[in-house]
């Protein structure tokens, strides 16, 4: 897999892969794997027009408890 494009919030690293669209689905990969998990339910009511991978980071971690390392576009 390439290098992907790398996030850093609040001092912690996530990794980014896959093509970014309105329509994408993330396989999310956590710090606890326990809390591994495939989102689908979209994050364009967040983001709007402003679709981003930082954007996509901010979102999500607010659903999971231990930190994303990892996100794929699906």
């Amino acid at each position: 897999m390439n290098d992907g494009y790398k996030v850093i919030w609040f001092g912690k690293e996530t990794v980014c892969y896959g093509e970014l669209e309105e329509t994408s689905n993330f396989s999310v990969v956590c710090e606890n794997e326990d809390d591994d998990d495939v989102w689908c339910n979209g994050v364009d009511k967040f983001t709007g027009d402003m679709l981003t991978w930082e954007n996509v980071v901010l979102y999500l971690q607010g659903f999971y408890p231990s930190d994303i390392v990892e996100i794929t576009a699906v």
